[in-house]
């Protein structure tokens, strides 16, 4: 009998698995796969920063040599760039003014043995087939098999920290797809990337690409290689007949900075893809469990917000489990603040990325603006707090449906058809 049992070795299942090991928590991290293991790359947002200094992590990442990114560059298809320096928007309780762009494979690794040496058990190779669940409802642990043999984990909580697996969500039937989102990615890395001004180098990357609804992302891995996402509208790809590989070159096409960018450019690995991404769980606990990260909800990669999201998705929960383990009750009512927050954090995102993706002009006018780029740079740094939005989006709608009413409009052909 454990504590805890956590399932899924990622950013969200370790970071959880160190703030309850600093709680002096008993708990078990079981993982299907071995680290490292291969997983795209990405730019840690700034509010994640937090996280990692507050489960004793910074010092780690800070000594890996990961590239720092000082700030996001936006390339619209034709128009000046916009580049935003996280400097001149300082966040509270971040201390620095850069974040980083990490090889996940060796961030997960380095993370795992940050969890391992404070106390957090993490035991790789355990296909988890199902969470077990008593006669009065409550999850009481997993089953699954380790090295050939069957493996039962008796727990207090048990948390889903499996990813888009959604281990739990698919187990109970919760897991829903998005109703409106229908992007896809996809992605590799390069050599011989020209990185521009030596200013921006190292910055995070957006180049919007009209012609496939959707965007691409650049941002270095090492000093040569660097990552490379195309993430567009499924409709856009099957009615182009393009494979994919031709669909790719033909977004990295479609912006004529990354086209320039990448005219010498080699890819260095396999093309890969992610498909029916945008979804989310009826609820995110029960009695006794917790679905945590990409578990929980996965939206769209569009800010970089899959590991800022799943590290304070670990840091809330670890809150609610220790004041339930302490309280002795890990019933529903005991975790619903947790779901309160990730169901009012989550429907933010949600409403934002929806209006990003319905007119990206949009977008880009609002983050011109000095009125609303301040609340748009908090968004992009990771900073989501129920009201503080309400303006911004507001007046991306309005917007979107002054676009929408007009007879004529120079970016009537950009609105996509979905309603915001």
């Amino acid at each position: 009998m454990v504590d805890v049992v956590i399932v899924g070795a990622g950013p969200a299942g370790l970071t959880l698995g160190c703030s309850l090991a600093l709680r002096g928590i008993d708990c078990l991290v079981v993982e299907r796969g071995h680290h490292p293991r291969p997983h795209v790359g990405e730019s840690i947002m700034p509010s994640a920063i937090r996280v990692i200094r507050e489960i004793g992590f910074h010092p780690v990442v800070e000594a890996a040599g990961f590239p720092k990114s000082g700030g996001v560059v936006y390339h619209p298809p034709v128009g000046f760039d916009v580049a935003l320096a996280y400097r001149d928007f300082p966040r509270e309780g971040i201390e620095q003014e850069h974040t980083y762009h990490v090889d996940r494979a060796r961030f997960d690794m380095l993370l795992m043995k940050h969890a391992e040496s404070l106390g957090c058990r993490v035991l790789e190779g355990v296909n988890v087939e199902e969470v077990l669940f008593g006669e009065d409802g409550y999850a009481g642990g997993i089953r699954g098999s380790f090295a050939g043999e069957e493996l039962f984990v008796e727990a207090r909580v048990v948390v889903d920290a499996s990813g888009r697996a959604t281990r739990i969500g698919r187990q109970l039937g919760l897991r829903r797809e998005h109703p409106t989102l229908h992007q896809f990615a996809l992605h590799a890395w390069f050599e011989g990337v020209d990185r521009g001004q030596r200013r921006t180098a190292s910055w995070t990357h957006v180049h919007f690409v009209p012609e496939v609804r959707g965007w691409a992302w650049r941002s270095p891995i090492n000093d040569t290689i660097t990552s490379i996402g195309l993430v567009a509208n499924r409709d856009r790809f099957q009615a182009s007949a393009l494979g994919v590989e031709e669909f790719f070159a033909y977004g990295l096409r479609g912006n004529r900075k990354l086209a320039r960018a990448t005219r010498r450019a080699r890819r260095v690995d396999e093309l890969k893809g992610e498909v029916s991404y945008s979804y989310a769980l009826e609820r995110v606990c029960g009695d006794g469990w917790l679905a945590i990260g990409d578990a929980a909800r996965f939206i769209d990669p569009v800010f970089s917000s899959g590991v800022g999201v799943a590290m304070h998705s670990a840091s809330s929960a670890a809150e609610r489990i220790e004041a339930a383990l302490t309280a002795g009750d890990s019933s529903r009512s005991a975790f619903l603040p947790y779901e309160d927050e990730v169901l009012a954090t989550g429907a933010i995102w949600d409403d934002f990325t929806r209006l990003f993706y319905r007119l990206l002009p949009g977008f880009m006018h609002l983050l011109e603006s000095k009125e609303h780029r301040p609340t748009l740079m908090r968004m992009i740094q990771g900073e989501i707090r129920p009201g503080d939005n309400r303006e911004t989006l507001d007046e991306l709608r309005s917007i979107v449906r002054r676009v929408e009413e007009a007879d004529q409009h120079p970016w009537k052909d950009e609105l996509l058809d979905f309603p915001d």
